[in-house]
């Protein structure tokens, strides 16, 4: 996410200038947010609107649906900083933050109306671009409001060289203490996931902290609101495919992790297919039946690749009873006896622990296969 400030005075045409960007953007392929300071307060539709009264009563949110798609609006005691405005889009490409007084260390674009003397107060490191409608003197690159598409090409050129240094940056430090032998096994290998759920989705962010190279995840399934207890997703992920919210997820983290994730059911006619590319495969189905066709297909099809799978994580406590017991190139962890039904679900800390235990393995195991055929 890049956050960019539009400032200017009332009237210089802040608010035409972002429409034409959200529409260049848009037509580029990246999607926009908007941030835009009221000065002189704002409503939420009239006094008599349902959103207004719902708001007058005590309501803390209010989300408005139809067939044009639905908002979500809340109405916070506090102003808050514009960078922290910023991060309520996250999912957005661009967040262009609109006002006249603008927070510092945010880069700007200057809009100048009529009057080129009658300008915003902004520090020259701040200002990034100018827009004026009629020549200006500046050291800035100066454009008309006409040129959106060359401020466009301004804004992404500039944006691809800050995710790159601070992707960089924030790699480097990611992994400042890491063993870089460590390192430098992991990121040239390629781990399969077979499931997203509550043991996949917390084995792909342990491997992705850790620094693996390559993440193949596969899983058909959508969030649902009872998957947050003990799944790594949030509740404004409900509804999505779990690969597709999981790949975001992953994103965050700054390692560097290719993430490979394909939405399809997990079958014995497509595991080859699927998982063909990973040294090692991290079982993390639900049920039984799917558990032993994993197994027994990737057991066939790879005999020479081992598999790590789970059996036994439901319900709490007992923490002696988890184990790990190895069969040839299959790794069994869990208890090999508590199964989810009525009254044994399975929680967070228990699976985590599972979880925690099969990414342990995975990495135990490339580090001993490839530093044994260095």
């Amino acid at each position: 996410m890049k956050v960019i400030a539009v400032a200017g005075r009332s009237g210089a045409g802040k608010t035409t200038l972002i429409r034409r960007l959200i529409a260049e953007l848009r037509r580029r392929g990246w999607s926009a947010a908007v941030v835009k300071h009221c000065g002189s307060g704002f409503n939420l539709g009239g006094k008599d609107k349902d959103s207004s009264l719902y708001f007058r009563a005590g309501a803390e949110a209010v989300t408005l649906t139809g067939p044009k798609g639905t908002a979500n609006l809340r109405l916070l005691s506090r102003r808050m900083k514009d960078r922290d405005l910023a991060d309520a889009h996250l999912l957005a490409d661009f967040v262009f933050i609109e006002g006249g007084r603008i927070g510092p260390d945010i880069p700007a674009i200057e809009v100048i109306g009529t009057n080129p003397k009658d300008r915003v107060p902004l520090r020259n490191r701040d200002r990034w671009i100018v827009v004026s409608r009629l020549p200006v003197d500046s050291s800035k690159p100066v454009f008309s409001p006409t040129q959106a598409s060359e401020i466009t090409d301004l804004i992404i050129a500039g944006t691809a060289k800050d995710q790159i240094r601070a992707g960089d940056t924030a790699r480097e430090n990611h992994f400042r203490a890491h063993d870089p032998a460590v390192r430098t096994v992991l990121e040239k290998s390629v781990v399969g996931i077979a499931g997203a759920g509550g043991l996949g989705s917390q084995v792909a962010i342990a491997l992705a902290r850790a620094g693996i190279g390559t993440l193949i995840i596969a899983d058909f399934d959508r969030i649902e609101a009872s998957n947050l207890n003990r799944q790594q997703y949030f509740a404004e992920q409900i509804g999505r495919p779990k690969v597709e919210a999981l790949i975001e997820n992953l994103g965050r983290i700054p390692s560097g992790t290719r993430v490979v994730a394909r939405k399809v059911r997990i079958t014995p006619d497509n595991v080859a297919r699927l998982f063909g590319q990973a040294e090692i495969l991290v079982e993390a189905f639900d049920r039984a039946d799917q558990k032993q066709m994993l197994i027994e297909t990737w057991m066939t099809r790879f005999p020479d690749r081992p598999i790590i799978a789970a059996s036994g994580l439901s319900g709490y406590g007992a923490n002696n009873r988890i184990r790990e017991r190895r069969i040839g190139l299959l790794t069994l962890i869990g208890d090999e006896e508590s199964e989810p039904k009525p009254g044994i679900s399975p929680m967070a800390p228990r699976v985590g622990v599972v979880a925690s235990m099969q990414a342990n393995r995975v990495i135990e195991y490339l580090m001993k296969t490839r530093r044994a055929s260095c």
